[in-house]
């Protein structure tokens, strides 16, 4: 994919649409270089039998293609993980040097995201607007099933770029104008399960609408009080792409945070799945509504029930190699004996670093959180359980691509969409990276350091603890206490 041709996201032209069905698991598949039949016109597939059925698939794994690219992203340029490595620009690991440049990939890593995520929506247009219309019998799932994956997109866009068209050459519009197509694409999808009300759980927090928010998410726990949406991915043709970057690179560019260390790699085979939705999320959806609205019993009970559901989700055991190095070699944390403090005002916690390299390693593989339910269930002050909410968000959804947003960070636009627009000029809305004052821009990748630099007396496999106390130079989630980050403040 990676010597794709440089294509606009208007109405897309069938023979495109149809090769990417035909061939739809393998990465090239939508690389207009390849089409079998360059004759093949709308008109033709529109009379073909069964056209929705058949434009299914396609749809479906260009959804996996955005979610394995904006995972990656929003890992990356949050705090959750730093880059030590040459797959991935090394500038994606401080939000202040994001640039237009930096998101022009048609790749499914960091650099892919705002390609991709136009790209289900362009697809979604197609089928919605060019292909059901003509078909006579169209099954009412299939429907449904793409006004998700349309809602989806537009959901994903309102989430992580400020600004960005919604047709050819269209003007950039705000995220709470693709937030609100989500919504009114979403509502076509109800018959495609409660994955379709999380995911209106999540567009109505990000609008700040507590009241619809915790509609959908007690609708989703009141259908399946375990939810889980975690689709996998094809092992040959559609890996997942942080698995690449966690684990089976020689050197794991991705490093988490130390204090989430406990966490990594969460995704550990080419086919691991991605959790989309889960019923977690809607569990801190509650309580942060809950805080927001002053009722802390309320949210303290939200709480609970996210880290609980969390405890029951399964772990995966396999042979970790990764040394944790850093860019210039040097030893990262991997002893089980270091404690982890959030910043310098913080208590350092023991169990959040596990010894590596090891074999049978056990990492969760859907949910974990360091938090304690009966600890959290103690809470009294409204700070004490913002920030244990704050946690529990990064932790519970760690590489699910919630961090980002929940940080205020927005992402620009992609250098040939400002490029090629003509309705879009340098230093409009969307064409530069928005990034909240609360986020330290001094010294360079400042929410991902952490004191003492030197932790062992040498860099080989028999390199010994100087140290066993490790702070980090910022809490995240205390900042995002102190600025009523939540939407619904």
């Amino acid at each position: 994919m990676k010597n794709a041709p440089i294509r606009r996201w208007g109405a897309r032209k069938a023979g495109l649409v149809l090769f990417a069905v035909l061939a739809a698991s393998a990465c090239d598949a939508i690389d207009p270089t390849r089409i079998n039949n360059p004759t093949t016109t709308d008109e033709d597939l529109s009379k073909a039998k069964n056209p929705t059925a058949a434009l299914m698939p396609g749809l479906r794994a260009q959804f996996a293609r955005m979610i394995n690219a904006y995972v990656v992203a929003t890992a990356v340029i949050s705090d959750d993980y730093s880059i030590h490595g040459t797959g991935i620009v090394v500038d994606m690991d401080e939000p202040h040097l994001v640039t237009p440049t930096l998101v022009n990939s048609t790749g499914t890593s960091a650099s892919g995201v705002y390609w991709n995520v136009q790209e289900l929506r362009a697809l979604g247009d197609f089928v919605i607007d060019v292909i059901i219309p003509d078909d006579d019998e169209p099954d009412p799932k299939h429907i449904a099933e793409a006004h998700y994956y349309r809602g989806m997109a537009y959901l994903t866009l309102g989430e992580i770029f400020s600004h960005a068209p919604h047709e050819e050459d269209g003007e950039p519009q705000p995220s709470s104008a693709a937030l609100g197509k989500a919504v009114t694409d979403l509502r076509k999808a109800t018959g495609f399960g409660p994955r379709t009300l999380a995911a209106l759980a999540r567009t109505h927090r990000l609008l700040g609408d507590a009241s619809a928010a915790e509609t959908a998410a007690t609708s989703v726990l009141d259908s399946i009080p375990d939810f889980l949406f975690a689709p996998p991915y094809d092992e040959a043709f559609l890996p997942n792409t942080a698995v690449a970057f966690l684990v089976l690179r020689a050197l794991q560019e991705m490093q988490p945070l130390p204090r989430l260390d406990f966490l990594d790699p969460k995704y550990t085979e080419r086919g691991s799945p991605i959790a989309i939705a889960k019923a977690e999320e809607m569990h801190l959806i509650l309580a942060e509504a809950a805080l927001a609205g002053g009722d802390l019993a309320a949210a303290r009970t939200g709480l609970v029930n996210a880290i609980n559901m969390a405890g029951t989700r399964g772990m995966v055991s396999f042979d970790d190699i990764d040394e944790r190095r850093n860019a210039d070699l040097s030893l990262r944390p991997r002893s089980a004996e270091i404690m982890i403090r959030a910043d310098a005002n913080s208590p350092y916690r023991a169990g959040l670093v596990k010894d590596r390299p090891a074999d049978e390693l056990e990492v969760p593989s859907v949910s974990a959180t360091s938090l304690d339910a009966d600890s959290v269930s103690g809470l009294e002050s409204a700070e004490e359980l913002w920030h244990a909410l704050w946690l529990a968000r990064q932790e519970i959804m760690l590489l699910e691509g919630r961090r980002l947003a929940d940080l205020g960070i927005k992402l620009p636009m992609m250098r040939r969409e400002i490029d090629q627009n003509t309705s879009i000029s340098e230093g409009d809305p969307g064409t530069v990276a928005v990034v909240p004052g609360y986020i330290p821009q001094t010294p360079r990748y400042a929410m991902d350091i952490y004191s003492p630099v030197e932790i062992y007396d040498g860099t080989g496999p028999d390199a010994q603890l100087l140290v066993t106390e490790v702070t980090m130079q910022v809490d995240m989630n205390r900042v995002l206490v102190q600025n009523n980050a939540s939407p619904f403040q």
